[in-house]
């Protein structure tokens, strides 16, 4: 007898050809999963070259990479545009070169467009404070270090019949690169490029932020922080010229960098301002006199009654004609009854006026500290040692100090010389400083490959050849009475038999193959396909 084992039966076995279209897709579904692992090990990827650009600066950089001939996509979501990663820096820099992206906003080539005839004054005047924003806002942009930047003004409108007229201000938002900050001068130089390019717009009244929020400049401590500046930068350059000096004059002794020297000067920055006037008694001149006499002779008074007639000469109708007259008798001049005699005499002494107005800056005191190294010494073997300076070799070395700094004890200068053995750092390991190998470009690339064949490999083993063995198997039906393979309900197969021997099963196994060679065929493939 034959050993029949019948299993259970699934769903598509039932339906016929409906199993193999489901394996048909799946094998089409696991050839595309692995077309798709194999283009991404092999593409590059995208980084954001730039994002939230507006929508007419987009297009002038997309412009710009196809001609350049540079891959990119756009983001639909966000609006970025992204290049392969291998490419952002060479199409910034490109990008750059051409000016681009450019600020939001137009400048004053909006000023050039279709006539504004019948605009209001109003719309006007707003058209083109906007164009002078932007303007400004470009030239600011290309300050190193600044990203973007934001300009507002407000210009207040002038009138002839306003007294008191406001002053123009103006803000500046400045989106710095990351890490980077501006020095006081750039601040400066923006706070001053605005002003020059407004007119009746001062320094002082422009304020400059960043992005962070923090105050750049405000027009209350410009000139005061402007001033403050100027002074340490002065007195830095004092000590560093100092510095030098001593550094100059010891390390041809001691060796070059065994020597550190600081220089602390305290520098007197008070204006004074002074006028003095002297006057000397001893030395005069007359500058101006004026004199004046009066002299007073007897019978000119008035005599009588005050009034017309006393005011009258005499009357001389009676007096006989001039050619009948006597002459009178010579008398002599009368004798004056009262004289008086007047003089102003003006002088100028001598002044001296002195306006005196001391330098700002002066050098007050000089703190100097100077260390330095041992000394080194070769012997006859080429072994180097280290020796400590002397108390006199220190001496003579802080006199060498003080003549380079022009030491004066009066103003109480203090130079301070010490020895002290310097450490030397180790020297920083290759291995240290080189990237780590797991950060170079070549590893990245290469994992990517690496995990895509991987993938591909897993694929190929664990969906595709499972699915393609399925394909090839058959069900077999047998019968067990007479030896003959009819229709079963069993999808495995097997004989055997307790009392049959090696020759017996041999023979019913030749009989089936000859009634049926075809169903022995797919048993024995079964058989191949279940022994993998």
């Amino acid at each position: 007898m034959a050993e029949v084992v019948i299993a259970h039966r699934s769903v598509l076995d039932t339906i016929p050809g409906l199993r193999q279209l489901v394996l048909l897709i799946a094998i089409a579904l696991a050839i595309g999963a692995g077309g798709w692992l194999v283009f991404w090990s092999q593409g590059s990827s995208y980084s954001v070259l730039y994002g939230n650009l507006q929508e007419r600066e987009a297009g002038q950089v997309m412009d710009s990479l196809n001609a350049a001939g540079i891959p990119f996509k756009l983001d639909d979501k966000s609006g970025a545009i992204l290049v392969p990663e291998d490419k952002v820096r060479s199409a910034r820099i490109q990008l750059a070169g051409q000016g681009l992206p450019q600020s939001s906003g137009m400048g004053m080539e909006g000023m050039e467009g279709p006539s504004t005839f019948g605009t209001s004054q109003f719309m006007e005047s707003a058209r083109y404070q906007h164009a002078l924003e932007t303007e400004l806002a470009r030239t600011v942009g290309q300050v190193q270090g600044v990203a973007s930047a934001r300009v507002h003004l407000a210009l207040p409108k002038q009138s002839a019949f306003l007294r008191d007229r406001k002053k123009a201000s103006a803000s500046v938002m400045l989106q710095l690169y990351g890490g980077r900050r501006l020095e006081p001068g750039q601040v400066a130089a923006i706070v001053h490029v605005v002003a020059s390019s407004v007119p009746e717009l001062e320094a002082n009244e422009i304020t400059v932020v960043d992005q962070n929020g923090t105050l750049l400049s405000s027009p209350e401590d410009e000139e005061d922080f402007a001033l403050s500046a100027k002074q340490f930068e002065y007195q830095s350059e004092i000590e560093h010229s100092y510095a030098q000096r001593i550094e100059d004059i010891l390390v041809p002794i001691v060796g070059s960098g065994r020597v550190r020297a600081r220089v602390t000067a305290d520098v007197d920055f008070t204006m004074t301002e002074r006028t003095s006037e002297a006057y000397d008694p001893q030395k005069t001149a007359v500058r101006s006199e004026q004199t004046a006499s009066e002299q007073r002779l007897p019978g000119d008074t008035a005599q009588g009654i005050p009034g017309a007639l006393s005011n009258q000469p005499p009357n001389t109708a009676g007096a006989p004609p001039a050619a009948q007259q006597q002459p009178a008798p010579a008398t002599t001049a009368p004798t004056p009854v009262a004289t008086s005699q007047r003089a102003t005499r003006n002088f100028e002494v001598d002044r001296d006026i002195t306006h005196t107005r001391q330098p700002v800056g002066t050098l007050k005191k000089l703190s100097v500290a100077v260390i330095l190294d041992d000394l080194q010494k070769t012997d006859a073997d080429g072994k180097t040692t280290s020796t400590p300076l002397e108390a006199k070799d220190i001496e003579r070395l802080t006199g060498l100090v003080k003549q380079a700094i022009g030491f004066d004890e009066t103003r109480g200068d203090k130079v301070n010389v010490m020895n002290a053995s310097f450490k030397v750092d180790a020297p920083a390991s290759a291995e240290e400083e080189t990237v780590p190998f797991y950060s170079q470009p070549w590893f990245k690339e290469g994992a990517k490959q690496v995990i895509g064949v991987v993938l591909v490999l897993l694929l190929i083993f664990f969906v595709i050849r499972p699915v393609m063995r399925s394909l090839t198997t058959v069900n077999v039906r047998a019968t067990s009475a007479g030896g003959a393979i009819g229709e079963l309900a069993g999808d495995r197969v097997t004989l055997g038999g307790g009392s049959q021997s090696i020759e017996q099963q041999v023979a019913a196994a030749r009989n089936l193959v000859g009634q049926d060679p075809q169903r022995a065929a797919a048993v024995v493939k079964d058989w191949v396909a279940a022994d993998g």
